[in-house]
Order: C-alpha cells, then structure tokens, then sequence
C-alpha cells in the first residue's frame, strides 16, 4: 500500500461505516484524565436547618398547650358520661331483678326469687326493701326445705 499522506493511517480510512444500534466503534487511543480531589469530612456551617427545629418545637409547644386544656374537658365529659350510662344501667337491671323477684314469690318459686334477690344484692347491698325480700326468702327456704339456713345466718 503507498503513502496516503497527511499523517492518515490505514485503519482510519479502512474503516467502515457501523451498522444501526451496533457498538460503537473505537475511540481514540488518548489516556482519559482521573478526578483526583480528595474530600475531608468537616461539619456544616448551615445555621438554617437549625432556625427550623426551634420554630418546629415552638409551634408544637403552642398546639400542645392550646390541645390538651380542650382535650382534658372532653374526657372527664366523656367520663361522667359513661358514668351515668353505667349507673343508669345499674338500676334499671336492680328493678327488673326486684320485680321478677316479687313475681316469683307470688308463683311460689322461691328458690328463683332467692337467686334473683342474691343479684340485685350485689348491685346495690344497702337497699332496705331488697333486704327485706331477701330476709323474707331465705327464712321460708330455711323453714320449708332446711336448705341456706347459713345464709339466714350470715344475714342477720
């Protein structure tokens, strides 16, 4: 082959042309320059991020003290409704135990009124007509059936 001249050499212009979406051809045979800078670790002057969290803990300071006055309130609301939902509930079960309990002494079920009696008993144990009744029961079963004479006993 002769000179082609011009510094050209004969891979250059023997090269030829690629074909679509194949690698690319080779490059240049120049060394590519390394990034050689070195980083320290040190502590950054950013006083902003700062700035924000005090402002953050103050809005929180000033929601939480604006929240819980309110929060309180609702509770004990909330609490002395509950209350008065349970004792409501307390006494009407107190009634119906008491009225079923007279129903089943006048039909002669004693045994049925004691139990019912015992009951209501351990919702409101001061109550002097339920001791009464109870009183009343447990000496017709201590008389009729010699049983829950202990019971008179205890309650005397």
């Amino acid at each position: 082959m002769g000179y082609m001249g011009l510094g050209l050499q004969k891979w250059i212009y023997g090269m030829r042309p690629r074909k679509p979406f194949s690698m690319q051809r080779k490059g240049s045979f120049t060394a590519v320059p390394t990034y050689s800078r070195e980083f320290k670790l040190q502590y950054s002057n950013n006083k902003g991020s700062y700035n924000f969290g005090i402002i953050l803990f103050l809005v929180m300071v000033l929601v939480i003290t604006l929240c819980i006055p309110s929060w309180l309130d609702h509770s004990r609301l909330q609490h002395k409704q509950e209350l008065a939902w349970a004792i409501k509930k307390d006494n009407d079960a107190f009634n119906f135990l008491i009225k079923s309990g007279k129903q089943r002494v006048s039909k002669g079920r004693i045994l049925g009124a004691y139990s019912e009696f015992k009951l209501a008993y351990a919702i409101k144990p001061k109550d002097k007509e339920l001791n009464q009744l109870l009183l009343e029961t447990l000496i017709i079963l201590c008389l009729d059936y010699n049983k829950y004479c202990d019971d008179l006993i205890k309650l005397e």
